[in-house]
């Protein structure tokens, strides 16, 4: 064992410059080691494993995380487009049928006489309607008076007959059971409701007793009458308050008798509903103008928002967080970006026969420097007084509900927009299936980290059970070393003593 020390030490000292060299770099580099790896036995083989497998996951887990971070922007972005086209949709939606511009401003000069409630079906117009009779219904007042309204009515069951004594169609015959049980003036009343024959009764006080009082339907044709099995508790005979009678009015000169106080065939989609007798009043018709300008406005501010959204997400530079420069670049943004552009700028498919109303210009809806719309309310204030019936064209073809998949009518400016953005906000549409696939490469890259993950810590474990091996070895060199220090000090005694 000596001689074999001595041999390697001669070898040593035979061995040129650049050996030397390199060998002392060595034992450097060891020392180095050594050193970092906290000098033989003492080395923290947890702590060395983990920094080198979080050195090796570092850069790959990174990029991963990048593609994560872009394909979520890219969903955040298409969210935000499709937000915005939604909103624009929204407003040509609320523009693209004929009853979207059928609202009517009523004027009424005699508003205590009756009330006017336009439909879709009414049309602009003047009408002069004199109020001479109201509707009636029939009222009869039971001949019998209580104190209290659980007074006892009979001892017996009592059953009340009732008949219609015209031709309408409101009172239905039957016959109403008062049980003994129930005989009292307010359950003689619960009976007559529940029994639903087309008379009400209440209980009428007339300051020291009650009354039932029973009331028909309106109109001449709907009067009735009603008897009792017994006359002497309960009879109904003599008290008939008021008969039934037709409401009679005039409109625009024509005479018209009407059972009921809600007169709905005078006026073409008009209810009146009459409250009193009066003289000749009038009643005006209008087209409500202001409700197709606030949509038109709308509109106007739809596309605004789109275009600032737009803008967002196309801008690198954008600094807002949400959506901001997430989809720079993206050819089919920028498409539907041009698609919304033309849609105000584009001739309607059912322009005025003598061109004068041919595009959301010719309404005061205009495109400035900026791309972002504009609006004249004089311009479209004039269009909508003097030309109502040409803007409703104009923008919806006269159309009323096109089914979605009728490509072919055409539909105005409002329904054409409104079937392109039903299209491109479908299922089956570029934003969606772009949404789609960028989920789906978020879902790959997280199951790349996951395998990822998974390979690290079969890497940890492995580092760790080499550096572990490694420790043990180094405490064994570090005994040999020991060993042969105390060999060398004993021969170099011997030699001393010597």
């Amino acid at each position: 064992m000596v001689t074999a020390v001595t041999s390697t030490s001669s070898s040593s000292t035979a061995s040129t410059s650049t050996s030397t060299s390199t060998s002392a770099a060595n034992t450097k580099a060891a020392a180095n080691i050594t050193n970092t790896m906290g000098a033989g036995s003492g080395i923290d083989t947890k702590s060395l494993a983990a920094n080198l497998v979080a050195a090796e996951r570092a850069p790959r887990e990174n990029a991963i995380n990048k593609n994560i971070a872009k394909n979520e922007g890219v969903v955040s972005g298409m969210a935000a487009v499709k937000y915005a086209l939604s909103g624009v949709k929204t407003a040509f939606d609320n523009l693209k049928d004929l009853s979207d511009y059928t609202s009517i401003q009523v004027t009424n000069s005699a508003s205590s006489a009756f009330t006017a409630t336009a439909s879709s079906l009414a049309t602009a117009g003047n009408h002069s309607i004199t109020v001479t009779t109201l509707a009636k219904p029939q009222r009869l007042l039971s001949d019998t008076t209580w104190s209290a309204t659980d007074d006892t009515v009979s001892s017996s069951d009592i059953t009340l007959t009732l008949a219609a004594s015209g031709t309408g169609t409101g009172v239905t015959g039957g016959t109403i059971t008062v049980s003994s049980a129930n005989s009292t003036p307010a359950g003689v009343v619960s009976a007559i409701n529940a029994a639903n024959l087309g008379i009400s009764a209440y209980l009428q006080y007339t300051g020291s007793a009650y009354q039932i009082m029973v009331t028909g339907p309106e109109g001449a044709d709907n009067g009735f009458t009603l008897s009792s099995s017994d006359t002497t508790n309960l009879p109904f005979a003599s008290t008939n308050l008021q008969e039934s009678g037709d409401a009679e009015l005039t409109v625009d000169g024509v005479a018209i008798t009407s059972s009921s106080n809600a007169v709905t065939d005078a006026i073409g989609g008009v209810t009146l509903n009459l409250l009193a007798t009066t003289s000749s009043a009038s009643l005006g018709l209008s087209n409500d103008t202001t409700a197709v300008k606030t949509k038109i406005q709308a509109l106007v501010t739809a596309y605004n928002d789109a275009m600032s959204i737009f803008d967002e997400v196309t801008n690198p530079k954008s600094t807002l967080e949400t959506y901001g420069a997430t989809l720079v670049g993206n050819s089919s943004v920028r498409s539907l970006r041009d698609t919304l552009r033309s849609m105000m700028t584009a001739e309607s498919t059912t322009p005025t026969t003598d061109g004068s109303y041919s595009y959301l210009h010719d309404l005061g809806v205009d495109l400035d420097s900026a791309g972002k719309l504009t609006l004249s309310t004089s311009t479209l204030d004039t269009a909508l007084a003097s030309n109502f019936s040409d803007v409703v064209y104009l923008m919806t073809g006269n159309q009323e509900a096109l089914s979605t998949y009728d490509t072919t009518t055409d539909a105005g400016i409002a329904g054409e927009a409104s079937r392109t953005l039903t299209s491109a906000l479908s299922a089956s549409g570029t934003l969606t299936i772009e949404s789609a696939n960028a989920t789906d490469r978020i879902a790959k890259y997280k199951d790349d980290l996951t395998k990822l993950e998974d390979r690290m810590t079969q890497l940890l474990a492995r580092y760790t059970k080499q550096f572990s091996e490694m420790d043990s070895m180094v405490g064994q060199t570090k005994s040999t070393q020991t060993g042969l220090t105390s060999s060398f000090a004993g021969l170099m005694a011997m030699y001393t003593n010597k």
